[in-house]
Formats: structure tokens, C-alpha cells, sequence
């Protein structure tokens, strides 16, 4: 068994894969700067602000 694992990627792949990376991490590092707390925040700021076009219509009696 080789202790060796070789990379069989091709150079377009390893780039694809390093930015992909990278943008997880700055994905990852943008939600941990904000608490849950601030976020269900904002979202609910978010639902306020829309028009009453957007509300679920009442259908039936009641």
C-alpha cells in the first residue's frame, strides 16, 4: 500500500477547488460574526418591511 496519495486532479480542478474553499471559509466566517439572535433579528425586520401583497390571504369562514 503506497504511502503516497497522488493527485490526479487537473490544474483547473485544484483552482476550482481552492476557491471553492476560500469561499466557504469567508461564507463561514461572515455567519459567525453575527449572533442567532441578530440574525432572526434582521429577518424579522426583513418580514416587517414587506408589503401586505405578501401575506398569506385568509381563505374559508373563520
Amino acid at each position: 500500500m503506497p504511502a503516497v496519495v497522488e493527485d490526479h486532479r487537473t490544474p483547473a480542478e485544484k483552482r476550482y477547488h481552492e476557491q471553492k474553499a476560500k469561499l466557504e471559509e469567508t461564507r463561514l466566517a461572515k455567519m459567525a460574526s453575527k449572533s442567532h439572535r441578530q440574525r432572526v433579528e434582521e429577518f424579522n425586520q426583513y418580514l416587517a418591511n414587506l408589503s401586505e401583497h405578501y401575506d398569506i390571504p385568509k381563505v374559508g369562514p373563520g
